[in-house]
């Protein structure tokens, strides 16, 4: 499977938030703004798992069928690892 140059660049941008938090923290900065910038953190790796499942649906669906599932098991499992991100 082929992932976006964009997802990759969404997940090294989020890597590179983390080390600033951690930074961040080795340097005593408040909670708040750790806080703060783990929800960021946060949010954009939530942005990219969604972006991974939505950008091969198509694809992993049609693989599936190819191997005897149903279109409908296939829509199934790309909802539950939505869910699980969540």
């Amino acid at each position: 499977m082929e992932y976006d140059k964009k997802i990759v660049n969404r997940l090294k941008r989020s890597d590179g938030q983390l080390h600033g938090v951690l930074n961040m923290m080795e340097e005593g900065k408040d909670c708040a703004d750790i806080v703060t910038q783990l929800s960021a953190v946060r949010s954009s790796i939530d942005r990219a798992i969604s972006l991974i499942v939505a950008e091969n649906l198509v694809e992993c669906v049609q693989d599936n069928i190819k191997n005897g599932s149903t279109g409908e098991e296939s829509v199934e499992q790309a909802i539950q690892l939505l869910m699980k991100s969540r």
